[in-house]
């Protein structure tokens, strides 16, 4: 007798279904959040960085020539540890693509949220096992696929086509690329099998967290053992890391052997995760007016209360420690730059300063975090405007960010013994932040991680952020003196683009901030003016996300 009610799928059926539309779900996603054409703007623009890294591979192997006279003295001693070898490029480009993967993983944990979110109006595949007669495994397995998939096309591909484009730029010019075609698929292939051992243990290990309690305490531990096991070199890095391993020995038999395991240990993770979609409850103790109470230094007017009803939001939504972590993460990339810096002996002076400009950079992410928190839509109805509400968001970014970075720039300076160019790099800090959190409101308002792919807004942004960041990068090689660059710019006059040396004595250069100070004071000016202007652009304007 027909009950009316359908069995759910077998294996195979669910996952090639589901796959299929999660990919078309993925693209909508991209779609409702901008336009196609904005979509395909982040590969182009990968494709480009990508061949300028590949065009300047020359420097960064130290095969350019351009040696300080110091350098030229002892060449013969130190050449080889000037500049990264192969090996520690190939380290670089597959630790950072695994460390990605492993952050974009864990997607055992979302099938909640999901569920939580069609109060909105919305539902998501993903979460089809709490509603549609479907199995939890070839759910979560095509999703692992989908994922795999997309960073294929929208990070792997693109990144190889700028290698390939860079090889093209070498054959027009003359200038020698160290790279060959030939290598390219490999590079892709490698890559692959990384990002897929990433995503694959990132899940697997989410799974297992989200089974229970001993799962949350025994995957940490597990990390942390992992990272000891691999700091200490008893498993070294090289074999840790299946893509790494087979770039650096050339065995291409092992890439179909370590893209299955990957699958069948994402296979695992997908039986794994929990049939439990139930949304849980939780209470909270009063929060607001001991914040607002903390908040004396702002008076008593409506900022003040603005900015307490924020930070109350940030805590109360539970993403504080995403938010916090991710400024961190950059600062502990920029740490582990340090330690490459010095550990390869890279030709260019890194120090405190160089570091200093990327503090302020990384407000942009933190910014379109503290937009993300809850929609703003209410506020329609309440005596308030969206430049006051801007205003507060921008306050509170450095209320919760500033005393990160001051503590990172104080371990930087006693990492690099350089205690001098402490006062100078917290100014170039502080004056960063100021300037791109204020542009960022001022450009994009309540909804940064929209207009961000507007191509005009997109095109300004970059502009705008790239010139007084490089011009700091590289005025702080030099503590702002300008005698290394105006020798380069001679070598290439005399020598084309292609000129393959231009010797630089160290002892004629004289440590000067000026240069420094004044693009940091220029910057706190326009930043300040930014403010001011929030008014005209923002002053009529709803509230909306």
């Amino acid at each position: 007798m027909h009950n009316g009610l359908r069995e759910p799928p077998n294996f195979s059926t669910s996952f090639r279904s589901n796959f299929v539309m999660m990919f078309r779900e993925e693209w909508r996603q991209n779609v409702d959040f901008t336009r196609k054409h904005h979509i395909m703007m982040f590969p182009v623009m990968l494709a480009l960085v990508t061949m300028i890294i590949t065009v300047g591979l020359r420097f960064l192997t130290g095969d350019a020539g351009i040696d300080s006279a110091y350098d030229t003295i002892q060449a013969a001693e130190a050449q080889s540890e000037k500049a990264f070898t192969w090996d520690e490029l190939k380290i670089g480009l597959h630790l950072s693509l695994f460390m990605f993967s492993l952050g974009m993983g864990s997607f055992a944990f979302i099938g909640r949220n999901m569920v939580s979110q069609r109060a909105s109006g919305k539902s998501y595949l993903l979460a089809g096992p709490a509603l549609l007669p479907l199995e939890l495994p070839p759910v979560y397995l095509a999703y692992y696929c989908k994922e795999v998939t997309f960073y294929l096309c929208l990070i792997l591909t693109p990144a190889v086509g700028g290698m390939a484009l860079g090889i093209l730029f070498g054959m027009f010019t003359g200038l020698s690329i160290p790279l060959v075609w030939v290598s390219l698929p490999i590079v892709l292939a490698c890559m692959l099998v990384t990002m897929m051992q990433g995503l694959a243990l990132s899940f697997f290990a989410s799974a297992i967290w989200s089974r229970s309690r001993l799962g949350a305490f025994l995957v940490p531990i597990g990390a942390v053992g992992a990272g000891i096991v691999v700091a200490i070199d008893i498993i070294p890095l090289e074999a840790a890391i299946a893509g790494l391993h087979v770039q650096l020995t050339h065995n291409l038999l092992l890439l179909p052997f370590a893209a299955i395991c990957w699958l069948i240990i994402a296979t695992i993770g997908a039986h794994l995760v929990p049939d439990d979609f139930e949304v849980k409850v939780t209470t909270r103790t009063e929060l607001f007016i001991p914040v607002h109470r903390q908040l004396f230094f702002l008076g008593n007017g409506q900022m003040r209360t603005l900015v307490a009803k924020e930070m109350v939001d940030v805590w109360r939504s539970g993403t504080l420690f995403k938010m916090l972590g991710s400024y961190c993460v950059p600062l502990l990339f920029l740490l582990a730059l340090a330690w490459m810096a010095d550990f390869a002996r890279f030709p260019i002076p890194f120090n405190l300063l160089s570091y200093a400009p990327f503090l302020g950079f990384f407000g942009f992410n933190f910014y379109s975090w503290l937009n993300a928190v809850d929609s703003p839509d209410f506020l329609n109805g309440l005596p308030v405007r969206v430049p006051q509400l801007l205003r507060a968001k921008i306050l509170v970014y450095f209320i919760m960010t500033t005393w990160i970075s001051i503590l990172f720039l104080i371990l930087m300076a006693y990492l690099l013994n350089q205690w001098a160019g402490l006062l100078p790099a917290l100014l170039v800090m502080i004056a960063n932040s100021v300037y791109i959190v204020a542009l960022s409101g001022l450009l994009m308002g309540l909804r940064p991680n929209k207009a961000i792919f507007d191509t005009q807004i997109m095109a300004i942004f970059w502009v705008a952020t790239v010139l007084p960041l490089v011009s700091l990068f590289l005025l702080s090689f030099t503590q702002g003196d300008m005698s290394l660059y105006a020798n380069q710019f001679d070598q290439i006059q005399a020598g084309g683009i292609g000129a393959e040396s231009a010797v630089y004595d160290s002892t004629q250069a004289q440590a000067s901030f000026g240069g420094i100070v004044a693009i940091s004071l220029g910057l706190l000016a326009l930043g300040g003016t930014f403010l001011l202007m929030l008014e005209r652009r923002w002053g009529r304007a709803a509230f909306e996300n």
